[in-house]
């Protein structure tokens, strides 16, 4: 399993998660909080392209940002 942490331009809910399972990618939106993040379930992909256009059209934002969690 392998995890990339997705930063996209713009403020507020801005920060993603590509959770790697295989060659199932799983898009979710994140909502930093004081003690504990929630994770939202926005999508899934059959590769890494597919996976940030999931992003892209559901922040309506350009990617700023791609590393690992």
């Amino acid at each position: 399993m392998s995890t990339k942490r997705v930063v996209v331009q713009g403020g507020g809910e801005n920060l993603y998660r590509i959770s790697i399972y295989g060659n199932k990618y799983t898009v979710s939106q994140v909502d930093v909080g004081v003690f504990t993040n929630d994770i939202n379930i926005i999508g899934e992909a059959r590769n890494l392209d597919d996976a940030l256009s999931i992003i892209k059209s559901h922040s309506g934002e350009q990617i700023k940002k791609i590393t690992n969690w």
